[in-house]
Order: C-alpha cells, then structure tokens, then sequence
C-alpha cells in the first residue's frame, strides 16, 4: 500500500491567518503545563507532522489552557476533521482527531520515454475509501518490450493497526539483450500492521505462475537449460519505516523497506530471496541535500537446486547508472545470466538551482559503487561469477518542461570488467492527460 498522503497545505495554512497564537511569546501564567511528548492518534490520511507543524503543537513548550483550545480551533479549522480534542495524558499530550470521509485520488493516462523501455503508455488509478477504509489501485503500462498490469486493494479498518491487502500482478518482458522470453503472473493476499513510529510488519501468503521461455540463439547454454515454468505457492515477510521527511527536499528524512520470499513452495525448485533497500535524507544547508542510498539482494535455491535466471537479479540503468539495464555480473555468448547476490550503495549531493522554465530545478552530483555475482551453475567453469566491483560518478537534473516532468543523469563508469555494457546517459519524460 502507498504511503500516505500528506494534507499539509490544508494544515500548514491555518497558521497564517493566526499570525500569534496564544503561548508563544511573554511571561508563561501559572497554570502552564509542559509535556515531554506529543502523539496524534486517529489520522488517516492527514499527515501526523503536518498536523503538529501546521498549528505548533510540540513538546517542551508549556501551555496553558487557552493555549490548547486555540490549537484545537486551528484544527477544526482545516476543514478536514470531524472531531479535534487535545487531552493530556501524563506528561504526554494527545492530539485526537477524526477526519471526515474522504476520497483522495487519481486517474492518469501517460506517455513516457525513458533509456529502458523507450516509448512506454501507462494507465494509473488509485483511491482511498474505494470502499469504506478500503485503498484501491490499477496499473496497466506497455511498451514494446515489456507489458505489465497491477492492481491493489488494502482494508485498514480493523482495529489496533492492522489490515488485509491483496495484490495482483501480470508481466511480460522480452528485451533484445535478456536472452529469453519470461512471463509472470503472481496473487497474494497478507496482513499488515502498523508500528507506532512510522513502522510497518506484512505477512502473506500467494500464488505465483513464472515461465521463462524461448531462449535466444547465440545466448548461453544456461539458458537454455534453465527454461521451463515454475507454478506454486509462495510466501512473504515484510518491514518497512519511512520519516515523515522521507521524500521531501531540504528536510531530515529516512526510509528502510526489508522484504523475504519464499518462492516454490511443495515443489523440488524451492527459492528463498532477501531484498533491502535503505535511503536517508541529510540537509546540509537550506537548499543542499545529502542523499545517502543501498539496496541489495540474496538469493538461493533451496534443497541443492539452482536458481534460474527469472529468479536471479539485473542490475544497471536506473538502479546503477553509468551501466545499461542488465549491464554488468556474469555474461555468456554476450547476454547477462544474472547473479545471485548485488549491492549498490550510492552517495548524492543534490541542491536546488531555483527556477528552470519556470519550475524548481535540483542539480546533483553522485557516486554510485556496486557488484552483481554468484551462479550456482557457472556452465562448467566458463561463467566468471566472482564479486567485481564497479563504480561510477555523474551528474542528476530534475525540473520540469512546462507540466513534463523531467528526470536526467549524465555518468561515467570508473571502474568496470570486459564484457559490461556502459550507459553514459539516462532519460525519463513523463507527460499526463
């Protein structure tokens, strides 16, 4: 499910036309209560942060009682809330709230050019309270090369934080430089619940259909061999936090998504995979960021199996720029075989530049280091599936083109084995109707 959406400028605004609220400034009367922490409860789609920003609800500040009653004032008038009552709670003073039923969402059609698949269509919708407490989303995207169609549903009106989700998912790639065709078709239904803190634990259970086939001539016998389809049960295991600042310029911020499978389930081609992606937000300055980055992966096929190049990761493009899609790891007859294992770790300063066509531009410079390895298979000893370590450093740009929005990098590889496939260039335009 989405993170959630974040009402701020509904909040945010309020406390312009309360130029000074009541406890901010002058001597403090006697029956002023200070509390060491804050916590809003029964937010669903406003933002918690927005909330306390948006009316300067904090800790350590003492308040009287006015003080309180105006801050619940400025909530009510947002326009957003059925209900608003600040409470104390021993040393900790509780923000209550209730909003009024909302739908929030979007229906878009996009036309897209970016260095992977070049020309790709896109169909998106999504909305809240599709049903009541019900998140609801579709996407559908083709290109000439890839096909895919998603869809998402998530209950969260079960009580203490939990929730039922279930997802779906169709795909087809074909890529002149994959070596075969791979088809795959996945359900899983799970059960979520939600961390004090911005924490989130999933567990699910699903069913996928995966079928690799018509291998390329020319491409590795591995290949070959590795073609065929797999059709079981699959299970999974999920934490994901993310900060309110998250994905918000100029603001401290961090995410960590940590995701297990356990793919093949009753079959002889049982697979565990392990994926982590972690990102932080550093400001360092009013218009300078630090962005700091590392995914990685591990595969491995269980009960003396191997693992097939479906199950096995890419890396390259947008995930490791300065390399082409399937750029590096281990090659043979010319086509990528993939690798059981890959991190990339990426430092980036990125700064705002002001306006470019009359929208804000960020300007940044990066370097992104990495390896992709490990077969259980390396073809009789002709596949080289050692760690080698590749590096890259380069220049991003985002700003807009009119509504376009407009993402580029620039790199160079400085580091890199025979046989990788290098990308100086990427490129991603996105128009909407």
């Amino acid at each position: 499910m989405p993170r959630k959406r974040s009402f701020s400028r509904q909040v945010s605004a309020l406390s312009l036309g309360l130029l000074v609220l009541p406890g901010l400034a002058g001597p403090r009367p006697a029956n002023a209560r200070v509390f060491d922490a804050v916590k809003v409860e029964g937010t669903q789609f406003v933002a918690k942060q927005s909330i306390l920003t948006g009316c300067q609800i904090a800790p350590g500040v003492d308040y009287t009682p006015d003080d309180l009653r105006a801050r619940e004032a400025c909530l009510r008038s947002a326009g957003v809330f059925k209900s608003v009552a600040l409470r104390p709670e021993g040393r900790t003073l509780v923000v209550d709230v209730e909003e009024i039923p909302m739908r929030p969402g979007s229906f878009s059609l996009s036309l897209a050019y970016n260095t992977e698949d070049n020309i790709l269509g896109a169909l998106d919708f999504q909305r809240y309270n599709l049903f009541p407490h019900t998140f609801g989303a579709f996407h559908l995207a083709l290109s000439r090369d890839s096909r895919a169609l998603s869809t998402a549903l998530y209950y969260s009106g079960l009580q203490n934080g939990w929730g039922l989700g279930l997802d779906t998912e169709l795909r087809h790639t074909e890529y002149d430089d994959q070596g075969f065709k791979d088809t795959r078709a996945r359900i899983g239904a799970y059960i979520a619940k939600r961390i004090e803190g911005g924490g989130r634990l999933e567990a699910g259970l699903g069913y996928r259909s995966d079928k690799m086939t018509d291998a390329s001539n020319g491409a590795s016998p591995l290949l070959g061999r590795e073609a065929g389809s797999t059709d079981a049960p699959y299970l999974r295991l999920g934490y994901s936090f993310a900060t309110p600042g998250a994905d918000a310029p100029n603001a401290p911020g961090s995410s960590l998504k940590i995701e297990t499978y356990l793919w093949g389930i009753g079959t002889d081609h049982k697979v565990a995979e392990a994926r982590l992606d972690a990102r932080s937000r550093l400001p360092l300055g009013t218009k300078t960021d630090l962005l700091l980055g590392l995914h990685s992966g591990a595969v491995a096929a269980l009960d003396g199996g191997s693992t097939r190049a479906t199950d096995r990761f890419e890396i390259g493009g947008d995930t490791f720029r300065g390399f082409s899609p399937r750029g590096i790891g281990p090659r043979e007859g010319g086509y990528a075989v993939g690798g059981n294992k890959y991190f990339v770790a990426s430092v980036e300063v990125q700064r705002s530049i002001g306006e470019l066509w009359n929208t804000p531009a960020r300007l940044g410079a990066f370097v992104d280091v990495g390896s992709l390895w490990s077969l259980d298979d390396t073809d009789g000893g002709r596949i080289d599936d050692g760690i080698k370590l590749r590096s890259s450093i380069g220049i991003s740009m985002t700003f807009d083109v009119g509504k376009v929005p407009v993402s580029l990098y620039v790199a160079k590889p400085l580091n890199k084995e025979p046989g990788d496939s290098v990308r100086n260039f990427g490129l991603t335009i996105t128009t909407r109707f």
